[in-house]
């Protein structure tokens, strides 16, 4: 049987060597080896340091703007939600009934890189849509709209905010064309995710475009309540918390993930969406970059 031939990228992305080298041990074991696996994210994130030349912020697909737009749902218990206003959460819900087709990833790549300790190693990806028909099925499993819907609120139940829209990078691993008919739903983890170490490095402006706070979700700190633990900062993905005369203090440029309310031990992080058309906002959002 003729093999398959990588496709044409700025770098074969980690699924690609599935499809040319099938269920090779060799290549299994170092695509899916502990160490091999962190080799290969810190690569893919060393590349997203890149976004900040002029000539790569322009032109590289995973920092463009017109190539990523995701929304982050926030700590499900973390929020308090007003009068008539959706759950944060069927904004997932929502794009799971449209999609044509649904994979669920029997892992977490980045979880089993990072040997994670505090959250499921099989906590995969739900990836939705089209495209999603070209992943390598080595690691991966269709799944119906109930079935996605379980392990979405799996995720939920697990106190992990939910990445939610179009990482172009998801294209480039998963060895997908980019055709804009994929989306991907990831449980991301502080302490293993590689969306948690690579957001980092993106100009503040693009970082601020592409990865979406909840229109009207609102967060502050309880300075009463606030120790000054520095737990919060510690928890940040973004690094973006700091410890001003003694309290928490959490700029603008947040995103909204509700992991410093989570992990906050005096409850003095509060976090509120009320604002009914969010839902609908997001939906336009992700719509002009992603068909499912």
């Amino acid at each position: 049987m003729e093999k398959k031939k990588l496709k044409k990228k700025w770098l074969p992305g980690l699924f690609d060597f599935l499809n040319y080298k099938g269920n090779n041990p060799k290549v299994l074991k170092f695509l899916f080896y502990p160490p091999g696996m962190r080799f290969g994210m810190k690569m893919l994130a060393r590349t997203f340091k890149a976004a900040n030349l002029p000539l790569i912020n322009r032109i590289h697909p995973w920092v463009r703007n017109d190539k990523n737009r995701l929304y982050i749902i926030p700590v499900e218990t973390t929020v308090e939600c007003g009068e008539d206003v959706t759950l944060p959460y069927q904004l997932a819900e929502e794009f799971i009934n449209r999609a044509s087709f649904r994979v669920i990833m029997a892992f977490c790549p980045c979880r089993k890189a990072g040997e994670c300790k505090t959250y499921p190693i099989d906590l995969g990806c739900i990836l939705l849509g089209e495209d999603a028909r070209n992943i390598p099925d080595a690691w991966l499993r269709e799944a119906s709209k109930e079935e996605a819907m379980e392990h979405l609120r799996r995720g939920i139940e697990h106190g992990l905010p939910c990445f939610v829209g179009k990482p172009r990078i998801d294209n480039h691993i998963f060895g997908v064309p980019d055709n804009s008919r994929m989306f991907s739903i990831c449980f991301c983890c502080e302490c293993c995710c590689l969306g948690s170490t690579i957001v980092r490095y993106l100009p503040l402006e693009k970082r601020n475009f592409q990865y979406n706070r909840l229109e009207g979700l609102e967060i502050w700190v309880d300075d009463e309540k606030c120790a000054g633990c520095g737990i919060c900062v510690e928890k940040c993905w973004l690094g973006l918390i700091t410890i001003e005369d003694g309290k928490a203090r959490i700029p603008d440029d947040c995103r909204g993930c509700g992991r410093c309310a989570k992990y906050c031990p005096n409850d003095a992080i509060h976090l509120k969406l009320d604002n009914p058309g969010f839902m609908e906002s997001a939906i336009r959002n992700l719509e002009s970059v992603i068909d499912v």
